[in-house]
Formats: C-alpha cells, structure tokens, sequence
C-alpha cells in the first residue's frame, strides 16, 4: 500500500509540475522584477529613469509647483518614490488630463527629483518592467485573476507538499540515484519552503486585497472614491510638506515614504503610504483643511490590518527577515527555473 501511495503522490507531483511550472517560473521572475523595478528601468532606460544626486531632492510641494509648471494641463493623480536601494531612480508620477476626472492616471511622467524637471511622459502601457510587475498580481484580470492566481498557487502548494513527502519517502536510496536527480532532489527541499511561503502568503494576499478593495476597506481605494471642492494648494489647503511632515512625525523612526497623492480635487486628504526596512506598510491620511491625523493605518487598510495580515507582505518579499532575507527570496526564485528544468530533463530520460 505505501509503494502504491507513493506512486500515486510521484505521478501527482510530476503532473503538477508540468501543470504549474510556467506559472511558477512566471511568478518568481516577475515577483523579483517588482521588488526591483526601480533598478531595473533606470537600468533598461537610463534616458528616461535614471537622475543624478545633484541636490537635495525634491519636497512634495516642489514636485507637485514643477510639474504644474511643465506639464499644467497634467492632473497628478499619485506619485510614487523610488526605493532604499535605487536613490539614483526617477519619482514617478501618475496623473492624466481628463478635467471631469481628478483620479485618471493613465500617464506616466518620470521626475528628476534632484534638478526638478520632467524628464520623459508616455503611456501607461508604456514600459515592460511596469507591466510585469502589474501582471504578477494579476489585479489587470479583475475577480478572474484572483481567481485564477489563487487555483494556481494553491496547485503550487500541493506540488510543493507532495515533493517533500517523496523527498523524507526515499531519502535511504538517494545514494542510488544519478547525480542530476540528487541535485534536483536536494535543490526541491530547500525551494519547497521558498514555494510554500511566497505561494501561501500570496493567495492570502490576494484574496484579502480583492476583498478590501470591494468592500472599501482599502485606504487607496477608499481615497480613489472621495472628492473635494477645495482648490488645490490654495488658502484652504494645508502645505503638502507639513502635512508630510505631519505624517512622518506620527510614526516610529526609520520610514519611507513609498507613495503619496495630493489633497484638492483628487481628494480632501493627503494621502502617504510608508515602508520600513522589513517592508511592514503603514499608510497615514492628513486632513487637508487643517492638518490633524485623520488615521494611521497599518498594511493599508482602514480596518484589521494590525493583526497577521500585517505580516504577508513582509515575509512574502523575504524582508521580514532583513535585506538578506529579501535577497535569499530573489536568487530562490532564480534557482527555480534550474530546478523545473532539471526536473523535466529527469522525466524525459525515464520516459
């Protein structure tokens, strides 16, 4: 019964396999082309995203008074910040010029924060980092790729178990095996627990989004819906940079500001999401009439995301456990395309 069972467990893994191998390689090469999105533009289009440290940066009243010189007819929707590890990339600005529609952001305009000029503007389907890095969430697919993404990653799961259970199974005879099999063998244990982590935390994080996104819970989405009469920047409208200040202020020491998006029109708060060194998220909203807290809201949304949700996104990317761990999380996802590769090969010479 056991030699039948394991059979059976060998022949699931194998079709599982094939099954999910594409996605897999999919999903670890677009995760590690996310986390380093800003290395990577500036790095495939200098021209266009890389800036020089010439001054100190650009404050979010500077951006927000240059781009209205360079680009007036632009409404700036969010702008986003480049990361601890990419200080040399452009801010990107998200923005259009549909005037009944504050929140369009279907134009990209990448900033030098240090000389405050608009380097380049293009299309938001301009870009293949960016349109990666938006597929390897699969949001572009709606309900349908979360759903999609989850079946995936749950088939991941069971590919990942299965190898585990054959790897403790037949570890007496790996002795026996060729070498390619041994490698395999040991290259699948230490990869299972990189599959199981990024595979179990990205369907819980998918889910859970779709859900605070639907339900209004989302702090982004949530602002996406507001409006405001205020005129932007104008007598009634607090500073953009003491608001960031305020923001800055009412949280522990070693933040960063990710992204942000302006009071006015667009909305009657100032919105600011900020990371940590372990990527733990706490957005901040700023009453853009007079400057009190509006709230403090960890992993994003308005409601339970101080709880185990605060720690998806941390040990998905691998910084829960520090720069090295996000480092260890990008070369496994590397290893992995070796490790399908050699799997396949393994098949092809039983067959």
């Amino acid at each position: 019964m056991n030699k039948l069972n394991q059979k059976i467990i060998t022949k699931l893994h194998r079709w599982l396999a094939f099954t999910v191998g594409i996605f897999i390689i999919f999903q670890s090469a677009s995760g590690t082309i996310a986390q380093k999105r800003f290395e990577l533009m500036q790095f495939s289009s200098p021209s266009d995203y890389r800036v020089e440290q010439i001054a100190p940066p650009a404050s979010p009243k500077e951006i927000f008074i240059s781009i209205k010189e360079q680009k007036p007819d632009i409404n700036i929707a969010h702008v986003m910040m480049p990361s601890r590890d990419a200080p040399n990339s452009a801010v990107i600005i998200m923005g259009g010029r549909d005037p009944d529609n504050p929140h369009d952001s279907s134009r990209i305009i990448a900033f030098d924060q240090y000389s405050k000029k608009v380097i380049t503007e293009h299309s938001l389907k301009a870009g293949w980092v960016g349109a990666v890095t938006l597929l390897h969430r699969w949001v572009l697919f709606g309900k349908t790729g979360v759903i999609i993404v989850s079946i995936l990653g749950i088939l991941t799961l069971l590919m990942s178990v299965s190898g585990l259970y054959l790897f403790f199974k037949t570890r007496k005879t790996t002795k026996q095996l060729p070498l390619l099999t041994r490698v395999h063998r040991s290259a699948g244990f230490i990869l299972s627990v990189f599959l199981i982590s990024a595979s179990l935390t990205g369907i819980i994080m998918s889910l859970s989004s779709w859900q605070a996104k639907t339900s209004g819970k989302s702090v982004f989405s949530n602002l996406m819906s507001q409006s405001s009469i205020m005129a932007q920047h104008g007598d009634k409208t607090v500073d953009p940079d003491v608001a960031y200040s305020i923001a800055i202020q009412s949280l522990p020491s070693n933040q960063l500001l990710s992204a942000f998006s302006y009071a006015g029109e667009h909305s009657p708060n100032y919105w600011f999401a900020f990371f940590d060194n372990r990527m733990f998220r706490n957005d901040v909203l700023v009453d853009g009439s007079n400057g009190k807290i509006v709230g403090i809201y960890p992993s994003g949304v308005t409601s339970g995301g101080d709880g185990p949700k605060r720690y998806l996104f941390p040990i998905h990317s691998g910084h829960f456990f520090g720069k090295i761990g996000g480092t260890l999380m990008n070369l496994s996802g590397a290893l992995i395309i070796f490790w399908l590769i050699s799997g396949i090969i393994i098949y092809k010479r039983k067959s």
